[in-house]
């Protein structure tokens, strides 16, 4: 059995600086019909015409950041997959999915690009670092794919994620490329490609409890070193608010947590991890996983705020 989607059109909303986007999700039978759409009742909209198809559900994405679940049936990894190969529009909004023990999986998307600069600026000062080391690792975008396994009560979860920002050692690349290359066209094992380094920037999508929260799948999963910046200067409420045409960002408007850097760090002896905070800084040196490795954040604070002044307001 199986369950496959595609992208409609895309649905500008009233003001919105994000657009909406419509996915028809083809069902092999009525009841995986009716599944999805209870289990996504919250972006489900009208058949229209395609209602002679019970088997085929429409849902409509409205924010900047959704998680819709899906029947996975027999396969879900190999579902999942296929899916984005045929997809490949929706397959670069994907940030993650989760596979677990049930018959289904969860995709989490993002409508639009969010910070997409900052991303760049980040990944750019990690990649300059990466090319002057006697033994260069590698360095991964927004769309490089990290296959995790965690933990959660009596359940194995395996999932799959992408960073703003991934670093992977050079020895930790060749076992990777080891096992590539003896296991000829296999699919990376959960657990094996695992980060030493990375890098979250928070969407003004994302509620800090949201990200505490990915964080803490990272650092579970065994990497090394992660950090969560936050270079949101307006609330999701007041975005909201923006979004319906009102001008609402003032200089006292702007969050507390704007320029925040949260950094975590693995006790490799006991799997435990700590947090240390530092508030707007101007530079931030990696604790463990990229020695000598100093990020300069002055650049990136500057930039968030012009672009809340010229995009927000």
């Amino acid at each position: 059995m199986r369950a496959a989607l595609s992208q409609r059109h895309a649905c500008p909303a009233r003001q919105a600086l994000f657009e909406s986007f419509d996915i028809n999700v083809t069902c092999d039978s009525e009841e995986a019909a009716n599944y999805t759409k209870t289990e996504n009742k919250m972006f489900l909209i009208a058949d229209g015409d395609a209602a002679q198809d019970p088997k085929t559900v429409h849902l409509r994405c409205p924010s900047p950041e959704c998680m819709v679940r899906l029947c996975a049936y027999d396969h879900g990894v190999e579902h999942f997959e296929t899916f984005e190969n045929n997809n490949p529009f929706l397959a670069k909004k994907i940030k993650a999915a989760t596979f677990g023990s049930r018959q289904c999986y969860d995709v989490q998307m993002q409508v639009g690009a969010e910070g997409s600069f900052i991303a760049s600026e980040m990944l750019r000062q990690v990649a300059n670092y990466n090319i002057q080391l006697p033994a260069p690792g590698e360095v991964g975008g927004e769309d490089a794919r990290s296959y995790l396994r965690t933990s959660t009560g009596n359940e194995i979860l395996e999932g799959m994620r992408k960073a703003d920002v991934t670093y992977y050692t050079a020895e930790q690349w060749e076992n990777v490329s080891l096992f590539l290359a003896e296991v000829g066209g296999a699919r990376l094992p959960f657990g094996l490609a695992v980060p030493a380094f990375l890098i979250e920037s928070r969407s003004i999508s994302q509620s800090r409890a949201v990200m505490n929260r990915t964080m803490e799948v990272w650092m579970e999963a065994g990497v090394k070193e992660a950090w969560l910046v936050d270079p949101i200067v307006i609330s999701y409420d007041q975005f909201r608010r923006r979004r319906n045409g009102e001008t609402v960002l003032t200089c006292d408007d702007v969050p507390p947590t704007f320029g925040q850097v949260d950094v975590y760090v693995r006790n490799d002896e006991t799997g435990k991890y700590t947090m240390t905070t530092f508030k707007k800084p101007e530079t931030v040196r990696s604790v463990t996983a990229l020695p000598g490795f100093k990020m300069n954040f002055t650049r990136i604070w500057d930039k968030a705020s012009k672009y809340s002044a010229s995009t927000l307001v």
